[in-house]
């Protein structure tokens, strides 16, 4: 870890050094992401690397997507680097974002973790306000911000609370971690230490700053945001439910609640959505729901499906926003209304599209089918009621991705879209990037699974 985070510094030099220095990031961040995989992606316990580090297959695989999806933000900005709108500084800031949350998901200490956590606030903001092209983007990153920070500070307090309890923040010592008892509430304490990772996530009722911030985000910004910035929310939920197991019980009925309708609510929504965007947003939030459920079963099949779920969600959630990128150069709009047709004209991005749809409604032979039964099956041992909302779920989930292809796909095209406008090659090695993972795990599924 220490390695990589050192590559990473160095990196940071590049753009002073050589002038080709988007292709010697991308390189390098993709052998990173391979030399990570071969040696890290062994089952192991949780371990300490160093003083302030430490490691399992949850950090690890996390960490391997963090890599991974930063590459493929410096393939997709390439329109920053031929416009010429600050690309050296787009670079860092992307260099600095994947440290920050490299060294986030593999911080031993809890108030390092939290820092780290916080930190990945500034760069994604810099993102949105920098390079986005809407001109409600100063709003979109208020929006984060404020959430963000009103349910990080209760949070603080409740891991302070924890530190004077247990007298130790290293969370490899988790036997001797014990949650304070001496609240007036515990559930409302609970609540607390959970609720900045439930925003960030974000769980259905503190959502309304996710499809703001994908709308105005740039490609790079909605690639990160949906890929690895919501899995920090996850990724804190899970690390908080191993440590206090036990305090699951106080919450988990209300919150499964709360997601599996949240879910339901959010799959029509995204049924009523014009904007391309927006909808993929939309549909994150249910997915991150179903997630949140089977964290709550309290089981160990439940906390596996949840990080395949992670896993899965993150690399077909950001293959749909660069494709609604692509869509929105060729038609300049990402109105589902005036985007009609592209089969006539692109069949083979008809194709991608295809795929993508079909790995967004689980699919197979994709991880998203794997993670899926697997949350279905830990939801359904917690409570049997919970088939209704699952079987809505999976129908509305369906019923919303089918519309969105069959509507930009099929029809007649309209006078704005620009027919001369080709995918190029870059594009279809992006698409392979993301495709690549999303089928080929499912041969060894242990790797995203097998953690707790």
């Amino acid at each position: 870890m220490l390695k990589i985070s050192l590559m990473i510094l160095s990196m940071l030099l590049l753009p002073m050094m050589t002038k080709a220095y988007m292709w010697v990031t991308l390189v390098t961040l993709i052998m990173m992401t391979t030399i990570y995989s071969v040696f890290m992606l062994n089952s192991m316990p949780y371990t300490m690397l160093t003083t302030f580090s430490a490691t399992d297959m949850l950090s690890t695989s996390l960490s391997i997507l963090t890599v991974w999806v930063a590459a493929m933000m410096i393939m997709a900005s390439t329109k920053i680097y031929t416009t010429n709108t600050n690309p050296k500084f787009f670079t860092i800031n992307i260099l600095v974002l994947t440290l920050i949350l490299l060294l986030c998901f593999n911080s031993s200490n809890m108030f390092m973790f939290y820092i780290w956590f916080e930190a990945s606030l500034v760069p994604t903001m810099a993102l949105i306000m920098l390079w986005g092209y809407q001109p409600e983007r100063l709003q979109a990153s208020m929006y984060l911000m404020i959430y963000t920070v009103a349910a990080s500070l209760p949070m603080l307090v409740a891991l302070c609370k924890i530190y004077l309890t247990s007298k130790t923040t290293h969370m490899p010592m988790f036997m001797s971690m014990s949650f304070p008892t001496d609240y007036p509430m515990v559930t409302i304490a609970w609540l607390m230490t959970l609720g900045g990772f439930l925003v960030k996530l974000p769980m259905f009722t503190t959502h309304l700053w996710l499809p703001k911030a994908h709308v105005e985000a740039p490609i790079a910004g909605s690639m990160i945001l949906a890929a690895v910035l919501l899995k920090l929310g996850g990724y804190g939920l899970l690390r908080m439910s191993f440590l206090f197991s036990h305090m699951l019980k106080h919450l988990s009925s209300a919150q499964m609640s709360v997601a599996l309708t949240g879910a339901v609510v959010t799959s029509l929504i995204c049924m009523r959505q014009t904007d391309l965007k927006s909808l993929i947003a939309y549909s994150s939030v249910g997915h991150m729901g179903l997630m949140v459920a089977g964290m709550n079963s309290n089981t160990n099949w439940g906390m596996q499906a949840a990080l395949a779920m992670m896993i899965a969600h993150g690399l077909s959630s950001s293959a749909l926003f660069v494709m609604a990128n692509m869509n929105y150069e060729i038609t300049s709009t990402r109105s589902l209304y005036m985007t009609k047709g592209l089969m006539v004209l692109m069949p083979i991005l008809t194709l991608w599209w295809f795929m993508f749809t079909a790995s967004n409604m689980a699919a197979p032979p994709t991880i998203n089918l794997l993670s899926e039964i697997m949350l279905m099956t830990s939801i359904m041992s917690t409570t049997t009621w919970s088939i209704i909302t699952l079987g809505l779920v999976s129908f509305f989930t369906a019923v919303y991705s089918l519309y969105m292809f069959t509507s930009m796909n099929h029809g007649s095209t309209t006078m704005t879209t620009n027919s001369l406008m080709n995918v190029k090659s870059k594009d279809y090695t992006l698409m392979l990037m993301h495709l690549i993972p999303v089928v080929m795990v499912i041969t060894k599924p242990e790797m995203i699974t097998n953690w707790c």
